[in-house]
């Protein structure tokens, strides 16, 4: 599976830490970034604001960096672009996010913002998105069974780091049920269709 991972300045230091911690330590992502290794995600894109006395800076990592580097890292700084840019609001990272989970470049995407409220509004404006904001390990559960999310967005600031990552796992390794469930999530990519977002 291919993951998409963005965050804003509020969310930089849980991205890290899911990275690390989850993606990375669960193997839903591994270092070398093996193509060939089948059952084994990869991320294929994250979005890193560190503020600093040249201002704020963003640094995307591509499919094939070398993520080996956050097991060695104390500090979202290490991946800080060398070229300083303009602040990304948490709309442009979710656009970014959500574009790749849209075009099929990414299966599913992770978002943190303050709230999460942000990041999902903007990434449901792409088609085929379904975000949805999980503020605990039950509602992450359902938006993967019921509704077949495949980007999940939440909190940096009102959750706890072992809860994120528990609801995050859950999120990851839970599966769509399909069923009853299937003809209202249909009805869903029918509503994009009609109204274009």
């Amino acid at each position: 599976m291919r993951i998409a991972i963005g965050s804003d300045h509020r969310g930089e230091k849980v991205a890290y830490r899911l990275i690390r911690d989850v993606f990375m330590r669960d193997h839903h992502a591994n270092s070398e970034f093996d193509a060939r290794q089948s059952g084994v995600d990869r991320i294929v894109g994250a979005f890193f604001i560190a503020d600093s006395e040249k201002g704020t800076r963003v640094r995307p990592i591509e499919y094939g960096s070398p993520l080996d580097k956050f097991e060695e890292s104390d500090s979202v700084d290490a991946f800080a672009a060398d070229e300083t840019t303009s602040c990304l609001d948490y709309p442009d990272v979710a656009a970014a996010v959500a574009e790749l989970v849209s075009e099929g470049k990414a299966d599913r995407g992770v978002l943190v913002c303050g709230t999460g409220i942000g990041m999902c509004i903007t990434a449901n404006k792409f088609m085929g998105v379904r975000a949805a904001v999980c503020y605990n390990e039950v509602a992450a559960e359902l938006s993967r069974r019921h509704n077949d999310a495949n980007v999940l967005c939440i909190s940096g600031e009102f959750l706890s780091m072992p809860a994120i990552e528990s609801l995050v796992r859950i999120w990851m390794e839970t599966g769509y049920d399909g069923g009853r469930h299937a003809p209202r999530v249909q009805k869903i990519a029918e509503i994009e269709k009609q109204t274009g977002l």
